[in-house]
């Protein structure tokens, strides 16, 4: 009898870590918008704010756990001009939260609030918002196999919305 319970206190002891190999099934509709994508950052020109400005850009998309999404875009700002721009988006859907970390070496990192999050089929359109400063960011994402689209609007402590930017993509 302790025989047999050796054996399975050393079968639980060596079987364990296999155990830690099989981390949760990806969200599929983030799993659904991985790889690489063709398509256009549109934003309001700072300096002229009147002026829309269209870079042609490419987004590659990983994720980097089952619940976040890793991005890598590559903007064509003009003759000889390639600007190259890092993110991790990790979404908690349990506590509608988004923790954004921009950059590659010198990362800022902020959380935001899912305000709405509806899933139709295997794509999702997210509704999330982010303090910054003064006013507040809101962003609408959404994305499925053939689609990924990503805009943002400033709303000022007054309540107005003002158009900043936005990703549209599709696959090439």
């Amino acid at each position: 009898m302790k025989r047999r319970a050796t054996l399975a206190l050393l079968f639980c002891l060596f079987s364990a870590p296999a155990f830690a190999l099989y981390d949760p099934k990806p969200d599929a509709a983030l799993s659904a918008v991985q790889g690489e994508w063709k398509g256009a950052l549109t934003y309001r020109d700072y300096s002229k704010p009147d002026r829309l400005v269209t870079l042609p850009t490419r987004l590659f998309i990983a994720l980097g756990a089952p619940n976040e999404l890793v991005l890598h875009y590559v903007f064509d700002d003009g003759p000889s001009k390639t600007v190259f721009s890092y993110e991790r988006m990790n979404f908690d859907f349990l506590k509608n939260e988004i923790a954004w970390a921009s950059g590659s070496s010198e990362k800022s990192v902020s959380v935001g609030r899912i305000t709405s999050n509806i899933v139709d089929g295997s794509g999702r359109k997210i509704l999330f918002e982010r303090k910054d400063g003064d006013k507040l960011d809101r962003y609408t994402l959404e994305l499925s196999a053939g689609v990924f689209k990503l805009s943002k609007d400033e709303v000022s402590a007054d309540g107005m919305s003002t158009f900043r930017n936005k990703f549209e993509f599709v696959r090439p």
